[in-house]
């Protein structure tokens, strides 16, 4: 089988071997190396929806693309208490994948050192050297491989391996009586039965809401349980009854403390697959873009990728840690943490704290408000398998 020889590969082109690949040429980073992109997927579709807060003095990369935005944000709790939430100068931003996939696919392929093909990723393979992406037709070889495809690593039995699932739909309805300006963080006045239940609620007009029901657990749920609460949540929580759905989209995104591999040899893993996912929650979004920072100032500065210090700190592994463990237990129920938190600590220190940027301080208010006794045989668990 012919072997084709690339500067650059990326296997996979999600959010996070595009977003690297487009910095990377758009800074000017990669001038004259020949770069490849491999996926079974051509990127046409509205598949994905990504959220995350950001300082107003910050810009993103992706700033063009960003589809709303809010700064009022509430909270709710299984009672049904409403929490404003205090979140300083933070904003909470949502990007469709289709605007994503489109702005930045333009920009690339209008690059002659860019080549796409479209084909399954059989394996990956790294040498001293080089790093080979093998497909059915065809072998690559390059220098350096970013790998985004992710698939369920092998756990330890101390390891924790939740599944954060979800379904999202955009509505369409006349009977939205809430403020646009408006967005629910985490609304969980939904059945618990399931595990740690919420939804998201963001208003993109006053006519069109995304509405996300969200759990937290080890397991899949059957096909119909989504569509059914989501239902329920309009009907009596919302009173909206009268809708029509524009889009649909379904997710799963792990919530672990498996320890992922950054490199492997030349093959540089990003995005989930290197350990970009929080594993207090799911978000990954900011994560992959603060680590994409990191390769591109290693080359600017030393001419390769590798770059030694984390974004999510030992520190921030082990209170991940010990979260997913006390959810395991069963004992201090999902929304009961949440609420909790929420309830006693500002949501700019929350925010903080799950973009890896808390200060000790932060974390000891963050651990005060929650009920400490669930925590210590979980932290002392965690703490032991991370310095193992």
């Amino acid at each position: 089988m012919q072997t084709k020889d690339f500067d650059i590969i990326f296997a996979g082109s999600g959010m996070a071997g595009l977003s690297l690949a487009y910095r990377g040429l758009r800074e000017g980073i990669w001038q004259n190396e020949s770069i490849l992109i491999v996926d079974k997927d051509i990127k046409n579709k509205n598949d994905r929806t990504w959220c995350f807060w950001q300082h107003a003095n910050e810009k993103s990369p992706f700033q063009e693309v960003f589809y709303h935005s809010w700064k009022n944000l509430f909270f709710f709790t299984n009672e049904g208490r409403q929490i404003p939430l205090n979140n300083g100068n933070y904003a909470y931003h949502m990007i469709r994948s289709i605007d994503f996939y489109q702005f930045v696919l333009s920009f690339l392929r209008q690059s002659p050192q860019v080549t796409f093909v479209q084909a399954e990723i059989l394996s990956i393979e790294n040498a001293p050297h080089a790093g080979t992406v093998q497909t059915r037709d065809a072998a690559y070889k390059a220098k350096y491989v970013f790998n985004s495809t992710f698939s369920k690593p092998q756990l330890k039995p101390w390891d924790q391996y939740f599944l954060q699932h979800f379904k999202g739909i955009m509505i369409q309805t006349k009977q939205f009586s809430g403020n646009p300006s408006e967005m629910h963080l985490m609304d969980f006045r939904t059945t618990q039965e399931n595990g740690t239940t919420f939804f998201y609620v963001l208003p993109v007009a006053q006519d069109q809401l995304f509405i996300e029901y969200t759990v937290f657990s080890k397991k899949l749920l059957e096909d119909g349980t989504y569509d059914l609460k989501i239902k329920q949540y309009l009907n009596e929580v919302l009173e909206i009854t009268e809708y029509e759905i524009l889009e649909h989209e379904f997710g799963i995104i792990p919530m672990t403390d498996f320890r992922f591999s950054r490199k492997n040899g030349p093959v540089m893993n990003i995005g989930t697959a290197g350990g970009d996912t929080r594993g207090s929650s799911g978000y990954t979004f900011t994560n992959t873009q603060k680590t994409v920072s990191k390769i591109l100032a290693s080359f600017r500065e030393k001419g390769h990728p590798f770059f030694k210090k984390e974004n999510i700190s030992e520190k921030h592994q082990l209170l991940d840690s010990t979260i997913l463990k006390v959810l395991d237990q069963h004992v201090y129920p999902g929304h009961q943490i949440f609420s909790d938190l929420f309830t006693h600590v500002d949501a700019n220190s929350i925010f903080a704290f799950l973009d890896s940027e808390s200060t000790a301080r932060d974390d000891l208010k963050i651990m005060l408000s929650l009920k400490a006794k669930h925590f210590i045989a979980p932290f002392v668990k965690s703490l032991f398998k991370i310095s193992s």
